[in-house]
């Protein structure tokens, strides 16, 4: 039987949620992933407002194998939603849940697959059955059995939607200015008339 390793979970921004998600799924948490830098991640944890979702659809993955699954934290209620980047194994998003908002909710977040769902409140419910959803997605795409996390890439930065998205693990190769073209001075007025050939053109 191929063993099954830890998935490993890594936040786009601060205040993601990807601790608390690590602690539910008793994951391996990665931190941060810095813009510029590249690492490994099952899974990537980002904001649901427009700019998270703008650095996350910016992110580079691997040209070949698992892609990681995108986890969307949610927003307050009534805040306006915006479609999920494409590129990503999996996009799923996780509901509100009121008693974690402002509070270190890991260690109850930790019990919440212990339970039954009907035994959950909720809102609880409700995050618990987006953690079964991500299980699934990790589990149906073997990325669990290979050795190393797929690898992900962040650009050093992202302004805007006219921001250009790249791919692979590095940045393009610069492309370098057209060389200027040196231009041959024009001789004059004294010059025409020190040299007679010249001079004599010009008549």
């Amino acid at each position: 039987m191929t063993r099954v390793r830890r998935p490993v979970i890594v936040g786009v921004g601060r205040g993601c949620g990807a601790r608390t998600l690590a602690a539910a799924l008793h994951a391996v948490h990665g931190g941060m992933l810095a813009p510029g830098s590249a690492g490994e991640a099952d899974v990537l944890v980002c904001g649901s407002d427009g700019q998270s979702l703008r650095q996350a659809a910016a992110m580079a993955c691997a040209p070949s194998g698992p892609r990681p699954v995108l986890v969307l934290t949610p927003l307050v209620p009534g805040a306006p939603a915006f479609p999920p980047p494409p590129g990503f194994g999996a996009v799923i998003a996780l509901p509100h849940v009121r008693r974690w908002v402002a509070a270190d909710a890991r260690a109850e977040a930790a019990a919440v697959l212990a339970y039954a769902p009907e035994r959950l409140p909720p809102d609880v419910r409700g995050y618990a059955a987006g953690l079964h959803r991500i299980v699934s997605a990790l589990v149906g795409s073997g990325q669990l059995q290979r050795a190393v996390p797929p690898l992900v890439s962040r650009p050093a930065g992202v302004t805007g939607t006219s921001a250009t998205l790249w791919r692979g693990l590095h940045r393009p190769a610069p492309v370098a200015p057209p060389r200027p073209v040196p231009r041959t001075p024009e001789p004059d007025d004294e010059a025409l008339e020190g040299d007679p050939v010249a001079a004599g053109r010009g008549r």
